[in-house]
């Protein structure tokens, strides 16, 4: 019963809030992105890839911003060294009672006007749900399809391998004309 008066009470929040936001919608590929939001679930190898695809970009000189989803308490973050300054975490602690993802990172990633925005997680989960609906970002891209889903382009791969969707979305934003 607590999971069912989160889901309601967390998407009429986000509808509300969605309702209100206005955001300059446009394509962008490659040549003419500047700036990219990419989000994912920090995960096995999720998180080798997302930072595969990061590095792409930056070696493009495309400012690079990430926020990484981890089901753990912020207190066993503290102990990880080596992490890429653009990349931020979002933790259980950093979540409302109905899975509203708060705090400063959350809220400078959703305001940000990037050029893309990926959505590399793959799961309708809140936490992902409400970043992209309420993101800025000009084009956004998904790799499932949900109810309401905030996505201009949905790239779905059958086999489900991160790979080859993170190859998808790279051909995709070569190959486009804008």
């Amino acid at each position: 019963m607590l999971d069912f008066a989160r889901k309601i009470t967390g998407n009429r929040i986000l509808k509300r809030r969605a309702a209100k936001m206005q955001r300059n919608k446009a394509f962008c590929n490659l040549n003419s992105m500047k700036s990219i939001g990419i989000l994912f679930e920090n995960t096995g190898n999720m998180y080798v890839m997302a930072n595969k695809m990061m590095k792409f970009f930056l070696a493009r000189k495309v400012k690079v911003f990430s926020i990484a989803f981890e089901n753990i308490k912020s207190s066993e973050l503290e102990n990880r060294k080596q992490i890429p300054t653009y990349i931020k975490f979002v933790t259980k602690s950093d979540l409302t009672w109905y899975k509203k993802p708060k705090g400063e990172n959350v809220n400078k990633f959703i305001s940000q006007n990037f050029d893309v925005l990926i959505d590399m997680s793959r799961s309708s989960d809140y936490v992902f749900k409400y970043i992209v609906t309420l993101s800025n970002a000009k084009f956004k891209i998904g790799g499932i399809q949900y109810k309401n889903d905030p996505f201009d382009l949905i790239l779905l791969e059958k086999s489900n391998e991160i790979t080859k969707f993170v190859s998808l979305i790279i051909n995709f934003l070569s190959t486009i004309k804008v």
